[in-house]
C-alpha cells in the first residue's frame, strides 16, 4: 500500500456525504473517487454499467481502499467482485452481510452464540399465525425493504393485517417470510463496531431517534437524528463489555474474513426480572444518522482507523473523542416515510454552517443548475458538537428555507 491512498467511497447519502468528508481530513489521502454518488461534489465521480465494469475502472486507477457504505451492494456481492481484481475493501462480503439482509440468518447467529434477543417465531403462510395473546407485537419482513420493513402493532387486527400484507409481496420476495418478534421495552443504544479479521474495534456508543415524532404509535424512519456518546452507568456498562465480548467469540469462532462494520441495535430490556442488552437487529454498515454524529465526535483519523484495519492492525488503535457531544438532525420532507413532498428548492442560511461549526450533509438533495432541491424522504443530515448540539441544530434547521420541511423539535441529549 502507498503512503498516500486513492480511496474509493460508494453511496450518495448522508452517511457517505460524511465518510468522504472525514477521509478527505486526513493527510493519508491522495485522491478520492465516489461511485453512485449524491449531490455532494467531493471527488471525480465515476460512471460504471455494474458492479464488475465498476472493478475494473478502479483496478485501473488503482484505487487503494474501497469504502461501501450503503447495505444493498454488500449483500449484492461487491465485496467479493472488487477482491477478484485485487482492491482492498472496507465492506461485509455476502455471506455475512445476511446478518441484515435476512433477519432469520441473523436470528440463528444470536442463538447459536447465546447473544440475547427477542422471542420470536417465523411465519410463512397466515395458516402458521398463532393467536396473539401479547398486547404488542413486532413484525418483521426477512429480507431488505429500505428500513420499512419493520411495523410495531398494538393490535391483532393490525397485526394480522401487516402479516397479510407482506406475506403477500408487500416488498416482493423480501417479505414472503416474516419474523413475529415480542415487544421489548426499555433504553435503546446503538453500537458500531470494526472487525478487521482479528480485533473487534468498537467506536463510542450512540443513539438514534427512528420515531417520526415522540408519540408512542408514530411511524418508525430511517432515522430523524442521533446523538454521541451515549453516557452509561457501570451496570450498563459492564453488560455492555459482555456483549462485545460475545459478538467477538462468535466473530472468531465463525472464522469471519471480511474487513467491515457491525451496526448492533442493542435495548436494555428486562426478560424473567434480569436486565441484559438484547440485539433488536444487526446492520453490516455504519448507521444513519449515527454515522454522521460518531465521525463528527471522533478526533482519531477515520482513514488511519480504515487503514489499520485492511492491515490487521486495529489491536494498535486508540480512538480519541471530542469533548462536547455531537449531535445529528434529520431534516425531511413533510409526508415522510409514506408520502414524502419533495422536489422543493433548498436556501441554506446567509450565515456560513462552516462559521457555525454546523456541517450540512446531503442526503434526498439533487443539484440542478447549481441550485439545491429536496429529492427524498430524508434531505439533510445538520451536524454540530457543542455543550448543548440540538438545541444549535433545530436553530439552524429554522433558517433553512424550503416549503414542506419537517424536522423533530423535541430532541435532547439524554
Amino acid at each position: 500500500m502507498r503512503t498516500t491512498l486513492n480511496i474509493l467511497v460508494f453511496g450518495s447519502g448522508a452517511r457517505e456525504h460524511a465518510i468522504a468528508d472525514s477521509v478527505l481530513k486526513s493527510p493519508l489521502i491522495d485522491k478520492l473517487y465516489l461511485a453512485q454518488a449524491g449531490a455532494f461534489d467531493l471527488g471525480e465521480v465515476i460512471e460504471f454499467s455494474d458492479y464488475e465494469d465498476l472493478a475494473k475502472k478502479c483496478a485501473g486507477l488503482k484505487i487503494d481502499m474501497a469504502i461501501f457504505g450503503p447495505e444493498e451492494p454488500l449483500c449484492q456481492g461487491i465485496v467479493e467482485i472488487f477482491k477478484s481484481h485485487n482492491i482492498p475493501c472496507i465492506g461485509v462480503n455476502k455471506y455475512f452481510s445476511q446478518l441484515e439482509s435476512s433477519k432469520l440468518f441473523g436470528k440463528k447467529f444470536m442463538e447459536k452464540y447465546g447473544i440475547k434477543t427477542a422471542k420470536y417465531e417465523v411465519i410463512n403462510n397466515l395458516s402458521t399465525v398463532q393467536p396473539f395473546n401479547r398486547s404488542t407485537v413486532v413484525i418483521k419482513a426477512d429480507g431488505l425493504c429500505g428500513g420499512k420493513g419493520v411495523v410495531i402493532a398494538n393490535n391483532e387486527a393490525f397485526a394480522q393485517k401487516t402479516i397479510e400484507e407482506f406475506l403477500a409481496g408487500k416488498f416482493g420476495e423480501n417479505s414472503k417470510t416474516v419474523l413475529l418478534e415480542e415487544f421489548l421495552q426499555g433504553e435503546e443504544l446503538s453500537l458500531m463496531s470494526l472487525w478487521d479479521g482479528k480485533t473487534l474495534l468498537h467506536f463510542a456508543p450512540s443513539k438514534d431517534f427512528k420515531r417520526l415524532n415522540k408519540s408512542p404509535s408514530a411511524p418508525n424512519t430511517g432515522g430523524m437524528g442521533a446523538f454521541c456518546p451515549v453516557k452509561l452507568n457501570s451496570f450498563q456498562q459492564k453488560k455492555l463489555d459482555e456483549y462485545k465480548n460475545k459478538l467477538k467469540k462468535a466473530l472468531e469462532t465463525e472464522k469471519a474474513d471480511f474487513v467491515g462494520f457491525i451496526y448492533s441495535g442493542l435495548i436494555m430490556a428486562q426478560k424473567e426480572g434480569v436486565w441484559d442488552w438484547h440485539v433488536l437487529e444487526y446492520n453490516v454498515r455504519l448507521g444513519d444518522p449515527e454515522a454522521q454524529a460518531t465521525l463528527a465526535h471522533l478526533k482519531t483519523d477515520f482513514l488511519e482507523v480504515l487503514k489499520a484495519a485492511l492491515e490487521q492492525n486495529l489491536d494498535k488503535i486508540k480512538l480519541e473523542y471530542n469533548e462536547d457531544i455531537s449531535a445529528c438532525l434529520t431534516l425531511a420532507c413533510e409526508g415522510y416515510p409514506k408520502t414524502p413532498r419533495d422536489g422543493k428548492k433548498i436556501t441554506l442560511p446567509e450565515e456560513t454552517a462552516e462559521n457555525r461549526d454546523i456541517k450540512v450533509f446531503y442526503a434526498g438533495v439533487e443539484k440542478i443548475d447549481g441550485e439545491l432541491y429536496s429529492k427524498g424522504g430524508r434531505v439533510l443530515s445538520l451536524c454540530t458538537t457543542s455543550q448543548d448540539p440540538f438545541w444549535d441544530l433545530k436553530n439552524f434547521a429554522k433558517e433553512i428555507e424550503m416549503e414542506n420541511k419537517y424536522f423533530r423539535t423535541d430532541l435532547e441529549v439524554r
